[in-house]
């Protein structure tokens, strides 16, 4: 492991001993933050992400030493505003003057820390008693933080208030030395194309763990690839994949073993930096080519709207600029090209001879339509399709914006590469293909690409059921569905009860969305009638008419089971009505109570609510008190030694 290590020694007097020493910003999440009071974050604080992100600001130290100097270490690269020229929410970079480190002298009294010297500071550059830097401000001569210290003395807290109320807070943790971070190194396989069993895992060993066998698992991530990010000192390396207890196992001519020859026949890889190393296949220097997925077969050109080119600080994130619908016209060379994808892996990329030309290409400075610059002038390319990985081979072979290539963009005098691949992903019925693409360090472009041959979704089967058995009328010779899928036609959707158990249905192909409909009977002579607030029902004004009619929202096939003529539940079972039966029902609407008045001998009374279950029954009497029951509608069963009859209640 090879580290860079400065070592002070550190004395015990002086100053204040809390504070003598070396520091870093703590590698945490909440190690920058600001709000609107002391040791508040409610405007921002750095996620545990940002610690990898701004590595080149967590890996900054000062040295505060008992003479009262300090020096501001920065190993020339740091965080980079954009006030000061960074990009819009900052990168890593080259510090800019003043704040580019060095020597400065400090005061600490009373929890009070003052730095001296223009550009001393810790944290970020931009805080400063009473207000925050821009690229036209006068950078301060010195700058005070209120400390406190904590954990033993080995946490230094640093708050200072910018103005309005606003305070920023930095922490810090002592260190005795000055780390340069180790590169994260991103090992990939494709296990596609592997004909054994995955019990137990998949596996990296090498001589940066010791040959260890478990210690490093991959993870899977779809699509037959497995991966893991490792931190690796720079240098050479020797490793294989390991399958369970099997190892990888080469002949020696391969291209990607080690090129001193030895009989373990190793990968190498030479780490100077972080590394995403290619998806090979397993016991294979190359990327496991299966066939190209049905769903990237055929035309494609960039979605005709917002966002569909994007650039941002990781995969998916367009933060940092997208266009906008007003792009789609101003770019419409670009937007009118299209793409070919064929079965046997080739691609033709149509530009009409006309597309959109950056600057770099020699545009105008932001760009605009004209004729293709060579080698991106469109054509025949070849591809190859792995686990979720696009390659496109050939100079000048792209998809989206020619300059994004992986591991950088280009500019007029760049070597064009061979080759591009993507990260691409299918959605809304495989319509849609999101490209993605690392450019470089946290940056990412992404292309959203749309198939000009669009596969219409199936439409969905919807089942209607109604159950007539409680009708009290006489039996229909006909029942029909009808609603807004059908223009309220009371005639045009049918339904049969072929078993004659009194259950009608129909199962018709309706569009996604809400639809309102209610069941007919003989042609319409007889359509069912809501009074308003049941569950299935929905209330639609018409010029100055109000319906009351059922209503579903589809999403898909879907059976919606039996209900009863006029009601938005199952028919009640044991409901055995007689035609000859009467009965009046008031008041109605009831507060707290009703009455049932008939002629006959009333055996039993029974409330239902919409969902079918049973509220309240009495015997012996015709008076029903509601008072305690939830407002909305009943069914109310009245029995007698004659049959049963049924009505409704409104209870207010």
């Amino acid at each position: 492991m090879k580290k860079l290590y400065l070592f002070f020694l550190l004395p015990f007097f002086g100053l204040n001993a809390q504070i003598e020493g070396m520091w870093r910003l703590a590698p945490a999440a909440g190690s920058l933050a600001v709000g609107p009071a002391q040791g508040a974050s409610d405007y921002w604080a750095n996620g545990a992400a940002e610690v990898i992100s701004r590595a080149c600001l967590f890996d900054d130290s000062v040295k505060f030493e008992a003479n009262g100097s300090m020096t501001h270490y920065m190993d020339n690269s740091t965080w980079v505003e954009d006030w000061q020229g960074g990009a819009q929410f900052g990168n890593c970079g080259a510090p800019v003057t003043p704040h580019v480190g060095g020597a400065f002298t400090y005061s600490y009294s009373g929890g009070a820390l003052t730095i001296n010297g223009v550009g001393g500071h810790i944290g970020l550059p931009k805080a400063y008693n009473g207000g925050e830097l821009n690229a036209a401000a006068t950078v301060p001569a010195s700058r005070t933080y209120i400390i406190t210290f904590s954990n033993n003395n080995n946490t230094m807290t640093a708050d200072i208030e910018v103005g309005g109320g606003t305070w920023w807070r930095f922490v810090y943790v002592k260190t005795n030395a000055v780390v340069i971070p180790n590169p994260n190194v991103t090992f990939r396989v494709n296990m596609s194309n592997y004909t054994g069993t995955i019990a137990n895992g998949v596996y990296v060993n090498g001589t940066f763990n010791g040959w260890c066998g478990t210690c490093n698992p991959l993870t899977e991530m779809g699509n037959g690839l497995w991966e893991v990010t490792l931190p690796i000192p720079v240098g050479n390396i020797d490793y294989k994949f390991k399958v369970d207890n099997t190892e990888e196992s080469f002949t020696g001519t391969e291209s990607c073993l080690d090129p001193v020859a030895d009989q373990w026949f190793n990968r190498y890889y030479q780490i100077t930096g972080d590394a995403t190393l290619p998806a090979v296949c397993f016991e294979s220097c190359d990327a496991c080519v299966s066939a190209p997925p049905a769903q990237l077969i055929g035309n494609w050109k960039l979605k005709a709207s917002a966002g569909a080119l994007g650039v941002g600080p990781g995969q998916g994130n367009t933060t940092w600029w997208a266009n906008d619908l007003a792009a789609v016209t101003t770019r419409a060379c670009l937007f009118d090209d299209s793409v070919k994808f064929e079965a046997n892996g080739t691609m033709t990329h149509y530009m009409d001879n006309s597309t959109w030309v950056e600057n770099w290409q020699g545009g105008a400075q932001d760009g605009n339509c004209g004729t293709p610059v060579a080698p991106h002038v469109g054509g025949a390319y070849t591809f190859t399709y792995s686990a979720g990985e696009l390659t496109i081979n050939g100079a000048g072979g792209h998809l989206g914006l020619p300059k994004a290539y992986n591991g950088g963009e280009l500019n007029a005098t760049a070597i064009v590469p061979t080759s591009r691949t993507y990260q691409i992903a299918f959605s809304n019925n495989d319509n849609v293909m999101t490209v993605d693409i690392a450019v470089n360090g946290p940056g990412w472009w992404r292309f959203i690409y749309e198939k000009t041959g669009i596969i219409q979704a199936p439409t969905p089967m919807v089942t209607f059921k109604v159950d007539m058995n409680n009708y009290a009328g006489t039996p229909p010779t006909n029942v029909s569905v009808y609603g807004s899928f059908n223009g309220w036609s009371a005639t045009s959707n049918p339904m049969t009860d072929a078993d004659t158990d009194g259950i009608w249905e129909t199962t018709l192909p309706i569009s996604a969305g809400t639809i309102e409909y209610k069941f007919a009977l003989n042609g319409g002579a007889i359509v069912e009638q809501f009074d308003g607030g049941e569950i299935c029902t929905i209330s639609t004004i018409v010029d100055i008419d109000t319906f009351v009619n059922r209503f579903y929202t589809v999403t898909g096939d879907i059976d919606l089971g039996a209900v009863c003529f006029e009601s938005c539940v199952a028919c009640i079972s044991g409901i055995n009505e007689q035609a000859g039966m009467t009965f009046t029902l008031m008041p109605n609407p009831a507060q707290t109570s009703f009455n049932i008045v008939s002629s006959e001998a009333i055996t039993e009374i029974e409330l239902v609510d919409l969902s079918g279950k049973s509220v309240r029954k009495v015997s012996g009497t015709t008076h029903v008190n509601v008072a305690d029951l939830v407002q909305g509608m009943y069914t109310v069963i009245v029995r007698s030694e004659n049959g049963t009859s049924t009505s409704r209640v409104i209870v207010e």
